[in-house]
């Protein structure tokens, strides 16, 4: 095995962007836009279907959403191999609360905040049930 620093273009520098696969790009895309405040920056039709490139207004995250012709028809499951679920880093504890507040004010169905020696986590899910996670890490 080879360790990061020998790679002959240096190591990975961050995360570029996440795609996901979806049910129904005219509800998915403004869901995630309404709830994660996310923007519409590109919208491409190809011959497998059609991809909806949104970003944080900051510029820090790229999010696709795909929506494929060939779309087999089943629910996301974490129990299968390939996503278990997408977490998004906030500042703090306060940060999470304002969320939580947001996705009651919304109609978000999500679980109760939880406070582990790993950090404190809310959970919830997108139209197509894929689990998504608001995460703060343990305090230093």
């Amino acid at each position: 095995m080879t360790g990061a620093g020998s790679w002959p273009g240096g190591p990975i520098t961050a995360l570029h962007h996440v795609s996901l696969t979806v049910s129904d790009l005219d509800r998915s895309v403004p869901w995630y836009q309404e709830t994660l405040g996310l923007n519409v920056v590109g919208d491409q039709h190809h011959d497998e279907g059609r991809t909806v490139v949104l970003a944080a207004t900051n510029g820090t995250f790229t999010l696709l959403l795909q929506e494929h012709k060939a779309h087999e028809g089943a629910s996301f499951s974490e129990f299968r191999p390939g996503l278990d679920h997408l977490s998004f880093r906030l500042a703090d504890v306060e940060a999470l609360e304002c969320w939580r507040a947001r996705l009651d004010q919304l109609g978000v169905d999500h679980q109760p905040v939880r406070h582990e020696p790993f950090g404190s986590v809310l959970i919830f899910r997108d139209p197509d049930r894929i689990q998504l996670e608001l995460f703060v890490d343990p305090a230093t």
